[in-house]
């Protein structure tokens, strides 16, 4: 029995010696320098072309329709893209849940998470709901320029993204709509972050 073992796991690294696993394809990263530190990296999704059909939403509703949850209060949008850096390759892929929070008894305000993953980086995790603390020092202080209104809070990061804090701002602009009810433009993801600040 331990010799079967002892067999099977060399066979298994000669295995992965010969025949590796496949490596994700690296593209260099976009990212521009900040005047007051970090970084800012932008991805792009072009409509309708990288928006990801499911079975359970109608692929004809005009941009952002496509719904897993039914009407009213309750809804929750869930879309699934392809995301391209700022050359057009695609590099990864990026998931949108929005839906409403309650704030207060009698209030409530929309929320978006955005998930991206770039299978050679890593993955983002952000939401509109999240707000800076700047008290404990954890998240820079204010939007690092962004819209306070419009910007979400980073909220966890792998690989090249670990350890990272910062905002992100979405920003849609749609050229049109076509006849079958498709939204023709571009959405952008704009990332401001940095190390973790202790």
């Amino acid at each position: 029995m331990l010799v079967t073992f002892i067999i099977g796991v060399v066979l298994t690294l000669l295995g992965a010696r010969f025949y590796p696993l496949p490596d994700a394809t690296r593209y260099r990263s976009d990212s521009m320098a900040l005047a007051n530190g970090g970084r800012e990296e932008s991805f792009f999704i072009r409509l309708p072309d990288d928006r990801l059909g499911s079975p359970r939403a109608a692929a004809v509703e005009a941009f952002p329709l496509q719904s897993f949850a039914s009407e009213g209060d309750g809804r929750v949008l869930a879309e699934l893209f392809r995301l391209r850096d700022s050359e057009g390759r695609v590099v990864g892929l990026a998931s949108k849940m929005t839906g409403d929070v309650a704030v207060a008894a009698d209030r409530a305000r929309e929320n978006a998470d955005w998930m991206i993953l770039i299978p050679s980086r890593g993955a983002l995790l952000g939401s509109t709901q999240g707000l800076p603390t700047d008290e404990n020092q954890r998240y820079p202080r204010g939007y690092m320029g962004l819209d306070p209104g419009r910007a979400g809070l980073l909220l966890h990061g792998t690989g090249d993204f670990a350890g990272l804090t910062g905002f992100f701002q979405e920003d849609v602009r749609i050229a049109g709509v076509d006849g079958a009810g498709l939204a023709e433009g571009e959405l952008e993801l704009k990332f401001r972050i940095q190390g973790n600040v202790e």
